[in-house]
């Protein structure tokens, strides 16, 4: 799913007013009946009092245009109207105009004194829309501050108010309930910085013209089942274990054995044709007995202590468990030198290059590499904000043409063209030992399968939650295992397949 900045939405109502034709008076009615009608289902007691706050803008004008419809279906609403704009919107104009014809709107102007607002009340929050580009000040960010301090339940129109609708909140900002947002989410519905104020949200489709979305280039999409099933693979009946690779897993130091297991069993799940894990001789036996569908190559006792040999016969994935031993960073960077096909990176193989930021420009191309916000920092430098570190990552992966995998609870992908992808799957329970290793095991058997580096990235990512979450069919998200990620990648991919 393509998602949009503030301007691009503008101009997408103004394509669908041009050539519907629509007028934006009759486009704003569509979307206020649009959020009546889920208001409704959802909120059946017409007793319930309502209470909306409009600003004088087009925002303020969908809330006068709800409060209207609302009284239409017998509800008790009152209206609360703060003109912080210079000049009021010809839509407000239009839509004030309709609403004093209603005796039966309770309607308040407000001017410095805060309204009062029965407990038993929801609020509908229309007071600002996505045209914001700083923090709120005067009468408006009192009047927010005020609303967040009320008990009742609150829904924001479109955007809560206050918020850019791509950025960080960068002032006074309301915090619903719930958005009832119209066409697409805004991106940054998606940021940890703004979870306070996007706890839910849900989709109200206004029929803008689908002609302008098909056309319009954007460079962040949303991760969603119709794209994740456009890139599966279908087997094919004759093809064999040599049609979908040989990964190569490199991993594991003394006391880190398990990551390999992890990494290399993921990476059998995910479907790779064949698995090979080159491991210290110390994880040799165990790694026999509890994977036998690996074959196994050693190098060093205790570490990786040299560059396994033909390297381009395999796709690879390094890191987990691999520990920072010297020899294992020489390693490393000889690994670094001697291949040129694109390779996973992750977990130790990071922190490796994070002290030697010089391998960074041998990467080969199109290599993915997966650092949580830590190891992030660690690579390529600390950011204040959220904005600044998705700014940054964006910018790394374009310098040195590689795919990141910033991890987290909205995992994004940055990709060597200066696309952002982000993910929709996945659930807290992740947050637990050897999550990331699995990650590993999947994207490096993905590509080994003739993925591109990027359908890898993103199927990967997108499995890889997707397993997470139907695992807590059986699992809370408490006593989730990376082990029950693996279990469940099979029902994952069954639920990804058109067949």
């Amino acid at each position: 799913m393509k998602l949009l900045s503030s301007t691009q939405i503008k101009e997408w109502d103004q394509y669908t007013i041009q050539n519907e034709p629509i007028s934006s008076i009759d486009l704003m009615e569509r979307a206020s009946q649009t959020f009546v009608h889920w208001f409704i289902s959802i909120y059946k007691d017409t007793n319930t009092p309502v209470d909306i706050f409009c600003g004088n803008g087009n925002n303020g004008g969908d809330g006068l245009a709800i409060a209207r419809l609302l009284r239409d279906r017998f509800y008790v609403v009152s209206v609360h109207v703060l003109k912080f704009a210079k000049h009021d919107s010809l839509d407000f104009e239009i839509n004030l105009k309709r609403v004093k014809l209603q005796s039966e709107i309770k309607l308040h102007f407000i001017n410095e004194v805060i309204p009062q607002v029965p407990e038993s009340s929801i609020i509908i929050d229309s007071l600002m829309g996505i045209g914001i580009n700083k923090p709120v000040n005067g009468e408006l960010k009192d009047l927010i501050k005020a609303i967040n301090q009320l008990p009742n339940k609150k829904i924001s129109v479109d955007i809560p108010s206050g918020l850019p609708p791509e950025g960080s909140a960068i002032g006074e900002t309301i915090c619903p309930d719930f958005i009832y947002t119209f066409q697409l989410p805004k991106i940054s519905f998606f940021m940890q910085d703004n979870f306070a104020y996007c706890p839910s949200w849900v989709v109200g489709d206004i029929h803008l013209n689908p002609i302008f979305l098909s056309n319009v280039v954007t460079n962040c999409y949303l991760m969603d089942h119709n794209l994740i099933r456009s890139l599966y693979k279908i087997r094919q009946k004759f093809q064999h274990k040599g049609s979908f690779g040989h990964a190569m897993i490199i991993a594991g130091s003394k006391g880190k054995i398990g990551a390999a297991i992890l990494a290399t069993m993921a990476c059998l799940r995910s479907g790779g044709g064949l698995v090979t894990v080159c491991i210290p001789e110390i994880g040799v036996e165990i790694i026999h007995e509890t994977i036998p569908e690996a074959m196994v190559l050693s190098t060093g006792f205790q570490c990786l202590n040299s560059c396994p040999e033909h390297l381009d016969d395999y796709t690879l994935g390094i890191g987990p468990g691999l520990g920072m031993d010297h020899k294992t960073i020489k390693a490393l960077s000889n690994i670094l030198y001697s291949t040129s096909k694109p390779i996973v990176i992750d977990a130790d193989a990071l922190n490796i290059i994070a002290n030697q930021p010089t391998l960074l420009d041998i990467l080969p191309k199109n290599s993915i590499l997966t650092p949580h916000p830590r190891e992030f920092e660690r690579l390529f430098g600390k950011t204040n904000t959220e904005s600044q570190r998705l700014a940054f990552a964006k910018a790394k992966a374009k310098k040195y043409q590689i795919f990141i995998i910033l991890k987290g609870a909205q995992t994004r992908i940055f990709t060597p063209d200066g696309i952002e992808y982000i993910n929709t799957t996945g659930n807290p329970g992740m947050a637990t030992a050897g999550s990331g290793d699995v990650l590993t095991g999947i994207l490096t058997g993905l590509l080994s399968q003739k993925y591109t580096p990027l359908n890898a990235a993103i199927l990967g990512v997108y499995l890889h939650g997707l397993a997470a979450d139907l695992a807590l069919e059986v699992q809370s998200q408490e006593s989730l295992l990376a082990t029950d990620i693996i279990s469940y990648l099979g029902k994952a991919y069954k639920t990804i397949s058109p067949l």
